[in-house]
């Protein structure tokens, strides 16, 4: 993976983007590229929600990992 921080950054950009196009649909040109944005928006949406459960995993596996090195420790 990537750094997810950009990641995540680059995603909620594009959510950013995509939600302040949907917000103005009244003033869009027109229907269609409103319809885009919003199509964008849900995307960006399942990306982030992909990306951080993914994030999720790898830090539960890196817990776990450190968990069970420090079990072979002995003080």
């Amino acid at each position: 993976m990537s750094d997810p921080i950009t990641i995540l950054r680059d995603q909620t950009d594009i959510l950013r983007r995509a939600l302040e196009q949907w917000a103005n649909r009244a003033t869009a040109v027109d229907e269609a590229t409103a319809k885009q944005a919003a199509s964008t928006a849900v995307d960006a949406i399942d990306a982030l929600l992909r990306d951080l459960y993914l994030l999720r995993w790898r830090l539960v596996q890196e817990m776990r990992h450190v968990d069970g090195a420090d079990r072979g420790r002995v003080a």
